[in-house]
């Protein structure tokens, strides 16, 4: 059997050195998010995400675009998942050689959908985003519930609130 013996690091032997004074206190907020984890976990993360949601931690930055991978077997299995729930598929062929490849127009309106979840039940944990929840209403727009409106109209609607300008869906 081995044993590991871990010495302590620069910033531990100064902590211990400091008074008690000086220690931070339990009152200050500590930060911490996903990019003050180690890359380790930043992969291991990764591995769990749907299609989806690895595309879109993928392009929120540099570091994650490299690690990140949303190759073809996530897409295969994103689609496989949306058949087994009787979600909507493409059914037209799909390239699976790139993200900008695969993302054509009818699966970027299935993500869009998925993100202001349209496709979600509203029963009790009838969301597909978040186990275990139900929905909130008040989520969603009113003028993007209203499938009878067309992207035209829609865009129309954005244009008349003024500061925003056109806004392709």
């Amino acid at each position: 059997m081995y044993t590991i013996e871990l010495q302590p690091t620069a910033s531990e032997i100064k902590f211990k050195k400091m008074e008690p004074s000086q220690h931070p206190s339990s009152s200050q907020p500590i930060s911490a998010n996903l990019t003050t984890l180690p890359s380790e976990l930043h992969l291991q993360i990764s591995t769990y995400l749907s299609y989806p949601d690895a595309l879109a931690l993928k392009h929120s930055s540099r570091h994650f675009y490299s690690i990140v991978n949303t190759g073809v077997r996530l897409k295969v299995d994103w689609l496989l998942e949306r058949f087994e729930r009787k979600l909507e598929c493409p059914m037209e062929k799909c390239s699976f050689s790139t993200d900008e490849s695969f993302c054509n127009g009818r699966v970027r309106g299935i993500m869009e959908r998925r993100r202001w979840h349209l496709e979600c039940r509203p029963v009790r944990n009838g969301c597909l985003l978040v186990n275990g929840q139900t929905c909130r209403s008040d989520l969603v727009p009113a003028w993007f519930k209203v499938k009878a409106l067309g992207k035209r109209r829609a865009v129309k609607v954005m244009e008349s609130w003024g500061h925003e300008g056109p806004l392709s869906l």
